[in-house]
């Protein structure tokens, strides 16, 4: 009987060992599993906190904005070449009968000269947004026509703008006085400089804007508002671009009249009033002696832009012409040294 005893009490043992083993490991695996728990926790705690943080955070300003999308955007496109390079972007975009030029500096500021007509604002609108832009550092108006402020209304109206120049000869236009009530909705800064020897545009500081004409006379009693234009200097480095506006010969003839022909020598020069044969003489030529010419006119257009008179006189100097009814936008890199033609 007491070994009987004996054996029950052996076998009573060996159950509450198994039992105290299967608590350890029970309560081991609930350790692990509060430890998981708690890794879990602490992660989303932290996910949670960069979120917040980042939706607190103050935005960007818009150039350096700007800056990072534009050379996102450029690495997707065919020219990405250019802002892989150091220099000054220009494009010539093509917008039909009219002009639009934009400008982006190796720093990634950013200036848009004219916009075109009314009708090409969406082409604008859709070419900024490809490249990755969120505010305009400057925009000119070469002069107060439509074909060349109609399509800055909606841009004024879409993007921020630092400041806005024009020449200070007011036009009588419907899309004159819509330009003139955008400008001033949105509270932009208007300048209206005239030429002078000394007369600059502050946008970069390693790129050289300056205004050879309009002057300060009365336009009212020159023939053609076109005159009114402003004839711009651009210079990066040892590279410059001219871009002339709608100025006829007689603006040229007046503002070589009064600075030193060393004062438009360029690299590129853009046709004055989309290759008329009564703008871009031959002294004007000779003082510019550009290698490149860009012309800005729409297929196949109304007044038979650009004249063959023109075309001859940039044909016989051997200047290379690109235009926008026949090439469609073009893109140049002024790298400082050397000016390339991207597109």
């Amino acid at each position: 009987m007491e070994r009987n005893i004996h054996w029950f009490n052996e076998e009573d043992e060996s159950q509450k060992r198994r039992n105290r083993r299967a608590a350890i490991a029970l309560a081991a695996a609930l350790v692990g599993l509060l430890a998981l728990l708690t890794i879990l926790l602490l992660f989303l705690h932290r996910q949670t906190s960069d979120l917040a943080a980042s939706a607190s955070a103050p935005p960007a300003s818009p150039t350096a904005a700007l800056s990072a999308a534009a050379v996102q955007s450029d690495s997707s496109e065919p020219g990405a070449t250019a802002n892989a390079e150091t220099g000054l972007l220009v494009t010539f975009l093509d917008v039909g009968q009219g002009d639009c030029v934009f400008l982006q500096s190796p720093s990634g500021n950013t200036l848009l000269v004219d916009g075109g007509p009314e009708g090409a604002a969406q082409a604008v609108l859709d070419f900024l947004d490809q490249k990755g832009v969120v505010g305009l550092d400057a925009v000119i108006a070469s002069h107060l026509h439509a074909d060349h402020i109609g399509g800055l209304i909606s841009v004024i109206d879409t993007y921020p703008v630092g400041v806005f120049y024009d020449p200070p000869f007011d036009a009588e236009s419907e899309t004159y006085y819509q330009l003139r009530d955008s400008l001033e909705e949105n509270h932009v800064t208007v300048l209206s400089p005239l030429a002078s020897k000394d007369a600059l545009i502050d946008w970069d500081r390693d790129v050289e804007i300056r205004i050879l004409s309009p002057y300060g006379i009365d336009y009212g009693r020159v023939d053609d508002f076109n005159d009114t234009s402003y004839i711009l200097r651009v210079t990066y480095g040892s590279t410059s671009l001219l871009l002339a506006g709608d100025a006829t010969q007689v603006a040229e003839k007046l503002a070589l009249k009064a600075l030193p022909n060393s004062y438009f020598k360029a690299d590129v020069l853009k046709i004055g009033h989309h290759g008329s044969s009564d703008s871009t003489g031959t002294k004007f030529l000779d003082a510019v002696n550009p290698s490149i010419a860009i012309i800005s006119c729409g297929l196949n257009n109304e007044y038979g832009h650009p004249d063959q008179k023109l075309l001859d006189r940039l044909n016989k100097r051997n200047i290379t012409i690109y235009r926008t009814d026949q090439d469609g936008s073009i893109t140049l890199l002024l790298d400082g040294t050397n000016v390339k033609v991207l597109k």
